[in-house]
């Protein structure tokens, strides 16, 4: 969205300090580039001057001639957004019967909440099956006919609505009946959906479906046309594969078209993006083939074998206007998540050192992951998702890099059988990263220190699958040794990226994976395959 659209935003009670607990959603609302934000306080003035949107959370009753003042703003083309019990207050006498066409009653005591978003509407459908919340419900028999269920919640057997929406005249009301507590507030899926609660009411056109295409129809790609088909707001709508055999598979598993060549799905204008799933070493050519014929693009993960490689596609999007993002799907593992989370909370201090390691003592993959000029090397494998990890967590700019490999039992395949690689950072902080085929003992996933505690890792079985999530642990120092928590790991979401994607692409939010992060891990991996050309030199760089 290019233009701004000029929000009022009025926050007043008796009873509640709307104004300190809805400070994370201003904070929110004014770090996009959605909105400009006007906030009166204090008062119930309705700051309805040059604004599109009115966002309220309010206890104060209304005053005369501010309900006919706001249906006359909404029924010319105006939005309204209220929160938590402002409905409630302002429809005690009957003021904004015609704008909201219901009158909640309650509200019930506090309490957690568990929120059904509706996963057909275009403001809820990617907000997940369920929200938990510490709020406030309040009650009604159910909104007006004409109106669209947002989100419901269960109170005591009856099904209860929270949140709905209504065209009025030219313009639309909101209601989202949360907002009570500060954790609300601070909740990111509540921040998502006031903020496409605005854009709504505003009149922002909803996003039809995005058609997908995948270039390659390997074993990954099972699993891309899986999540991409469970994602709302995406649809599948070619493959691509040279193998006759996968092809024929692919129109068994999905029953869309199927193509021989690439060009043939470039042309078909229901593909708006394209999954390139090629092997590494032509990632490039795929990608800005896709890019020039006007597509957006998902790269498989490594984004390139060069930086050079990398900045043209990066160039050739930004020239063409065009959404580049990296399948780095490992950012949702849940051990990942539970890492990171203690990292960024400063439970541990300040992250100075980090180990990373990854394999086992066995033979590796005969495909082409295996084969050096194809996939660019054994640090390009694994290395792809953990240098994403150790960047994510750790963000001051590298500035030496230096590697080594062994080849000492499997020469029947051109990868190395272990590679080391050591990162320093401007800040001090180093991080490594092992990954091995001759490992008969396996070393921790992570091993993190802080300058008051540290997070570790522990592979949870022998041998372990690199997928099955580690066990993390946090230690905190404490009187000479240190306490020990063994934290608990949330469900994995195998949608996450996609879910983002399409949020990105229909309601504009940021992107969870951007090209130039993807850069950074890519120039890191150049780095290390140089440093171990050069008989494990240290490579001093900027990254």
């Amino acid at each position: 969205m290019s233009e701004r659209i000029p929000i009022g935003v009025l926050l007043a009670g008796t009873r509640h300090d709307y104004l300190h607990m809805a400070r994370p959603l201003l904070r929110s609302l004014e770090a996009t580039h959605h909105f400009t934000v006007d906030v009166v306080t204090g008062g119930t003035e309705l700051p309805l001057r040059d604004v599109k949107v009115l966002l309220a959370a309010s206890d104060h009753a209304m005053q005369p001639g501010q309900a006919d003042e706001l249906t006359d703003f909404v029924r010319g083309g105006g939005g309204l957004v209220l929160l938590h019990g402002t409905l409630a207050a302002w429809t005690e006498g009957g003021e904004l019967s015609e704008l909201a066409g219901w009158a909640p009653s309650g509200p019930g005591p506090l309490t957690e909440l568990v929120i059904r978003p509706d996963p057909a509407h275009s403001l809820t459908s990617r907000l997940g099956a369920e929200l938990k919340v510490h709020d406030e419900l309040y009650f009604s028999e159910g909104p007006p006919v004409d109106a669209s269920v947002l989100l419901r919640a269960s109170w005591r057997f009856t099904e209860q609505v929270v949140a709905y929406e209504r065209r009025v005249g030219d313009g639309r009301f909101v209601h989202l009946g949360l907002g009570h507590d500060a954790s609300t507030y601070e909740l990111e899926s509540f921040q998502k959906l006031v903020q496409r609660a605005l854009m709504f009411a505003a009149g922002r056109a909803v996003a039809p479906p995005v058609g997908v295409g995948l270039i390659g129809y390997g074993a990954i790609a099972q699993a891309h046309a899986a999540s991409i088909s469970a994602t709302p707001g995406l649809t599948l709508a070619g493959i691509c594969d040279v193998s006759e055999e996968r092809r024929q598979t692919a129109a068994r598993d999905w029953s869309v078209r199927t193509h021989a060549r690439a060009e043939e799905m470039l042309d078909d204008p229901e593909v708006a993006l394209v999954v390139v799933g090629t092997p590494p070493s032509i990632h490039a050519d795929s990608v800005m083939a896709a890019l020039r014929a006007g597509k957006h693009v998902v790269c498989e993960k490594p984004f390139a074998l060069t930086v050079e490689e990398v900045d043209r596609m990066i160039d050739a999007a930004v020239a063409r206007d065009r959404v580049l993002t990296v399948f780095q799907s490992r950012r949702w593992d849940p051990d990942y998540l539970a890492l990171r989370d203690v990292v960024r909370s400063g439970r541990i201090g300040e992250t100075f050192y980090m180990e990373s390691f990854i394999g086992g003592h066995d033979h590796p993959c005969d495909f082409w992951h295996s084969h050096e000029p194809i996939s660019g090397g054994t640090i390009y494998d694994w290395g792809s998702h953990y240098f994403d990890w150790i960047l994510q967590l750790m963000p001051d700019p590298v500035r030496t890099v230096s590697a080594n490999a062994h080849k000492r039992v499997w020469h029947d395949v051109t990868n190395s059988d272990q590679v080391r690689v050591d990162l320093t950072f401007a800040g001090g902080a180093q991080a490594s990263f092992l990954q091995s085929d001759i490992a008969a003992a396996r070393k921790p996933k992570w091993y993190v220190l802080g300058t008051q505690g540290a997070v570790v890792g522990e592979w949870q079985a022998e041998p372990v699958p690199a997928d099955f999530p580690a066990r993390v642990k946090v230690f905190r120092a404490a009187g000479g040794g240190s306490h020990e928590e063994v934290l608990a790991l949330a469900p994995r979401d195998d949608h996450g990226f996609y879910r983002n994607l399409a949020d990105h692409l229909g309601w504009d939010e940021p992107l969870a994976v951007t090209p130039q992060e993807a850069r950074r891990t890519v120039a890191v991996m150049e780095a290390a395959t140089l440093s171990i050309a050069r008989g494990g030199a240290q490579i001093e760089v900027e990254i």
